[in-house]
């Protein structure tokens, strides 16, 4: 629903790779599929390479779009950015039923695929169910080179 391969639309092999200025308009499209969705910005940004933020966006996507497949009705997300000295710090948080919800038929590998972009950058990403309840994905990458401890 959020997501389209480049090669399935013509258009959107024109279309400029996602950053974390788009983060806004991401929200705003999982708002209009029935997501009670907020974005929340911590500290100053940084020069963030361009790689880096493909990666973030994508990551957002993905979780956005794993609260849209399993949260449930009326299930809310936030999306919290914090730039830290040399870091930066992603937390994707809903209170929807989460792995309490059954998984679709061909379940892909989105979590995996988090994995590993937020590896190829020395990131680390953490994902499961959070008390009460709901789901929460957190990524911490450095910005200045070294890994993310």
């Amino acid at each position: 629903m959020l997501r389209q391969r480049r090669g399935d639309d013509p258009a959107a092999a024109l279309a400029p790779v996602p950053d974390l200025s788009r983060l806004d308009a991401l929200l705003e499209q999982v708002r209009s599929a029935g997501l009670q969705a907020t974005l929340e910005v911590c500290g100053q940004p940084p020069d963030v390479p361009a790689g880096v933020q493909l990666t973030v966006y994508r990551l957002v996507q993905e979780a956005l779009t794993n609260t849209l497949k399993h949260g449930g009705p009326g299930a809310r997300a936030t999306v919290r950015l914090r730039y830290l000295p040399g870091e930066l710090r992603v937390d994707i948080d809903d209170d929807g039923a989460g792995a309490a919800a059954p998984a679709p038929a061909g379940a892909g590998g989105g979590l995996t695929g988090m994995q590993e972009r937020i590896g190829a950058y020395g990131g680390q990403v953490r994902a499961g169910p959070r008390p009460p309840g709901g789901w929460t994905v957190s990524a911490r990458l450095r910005l200045d080179g070294g890994q993310a401890g």
